[in-house]
């Protein structure tokens, strides 16, 4: 009893040629290039948490929020209810509190849009100074603040009231815009 094993072979090398032919087209497919809607986030994060640190691996910032979002081709993030803390050989400098803001990441100016309060923790020769704001800009890699909205300016138990203020933190210096109307309690 002869077996032929001519229609074997003959599938064989058609179903052979049918996986050259498919593998061919799937090699020179390309992907055509989705357009995304620029009115749209191309990404959204809940939860959202940004470390920065030096050369020496010390932290320079950090940057959380609730809930961030960019839109496509776009260098601004958008963030609810941002925390930035600013950090200088690993000590928090100061931090910036907001309901909402933005952050460019090729200028790293953070922008907040709303309420934002500018926190600077006490020092052994200062006390801790608060200060609450509706709108508020921040250099992060300058380390500079500032506001041209009204500003209530806590330090320690004084209050101050203006409006604008700037803040350079490596200088540790808060310059008031306009005149101001103080209320100091000596600690």
């Amino acid at each position: 009893m002869i077996r032929s094993h001519r229609p074997f072979v003959i599938a064989l090398v058609g179903l052979m040629a049918a996986l050259t032919f498919w593998l061919d087209q799937v090699s020179r497919w390309t992907p055509g290039e989705q357009q995304l809607d620029p009115n749209k986030p191309e990404f959204v994060a809940e939860h959202f948490t940004a470390t920065r640190f030096g050369p020496q691996g010390l932290l320079l910032d950090r940057l959380t929020a609730t809930r961030m979002w960019q839109y496509p081709d776009k260098h601004e993030m958008y963030f609810e209810a941002p925390l930035l803390k600013v950090f200088d050989n690993g000590v928090m400098q100061y931090q910036i509190q907001g309901e909402v803001g933005r952050y460019d990441t090729k200028t790293k100016i953070a922008l907040y849009d709303k309420k934002a309060t500018l926190f600077k923790p006490a020092t052994a020769k200062d006390p801790e100074i608060t200060m609450d704001t509706s709108a508020l800009w921040a250099d992060t890699a300058k380390g500079l603040a500032r506001s041209s909205a009204p500003v209530t300016v806590h330090y320690g138990q004084s209050v101050v009231n203006s409006v604008g203020f700037s803040y350079d933190q490596k200088a540790g210096l808060v310059t008031l815009h306009s005149q101001a109307k103080a209320t100091y309690v000596k600690p």
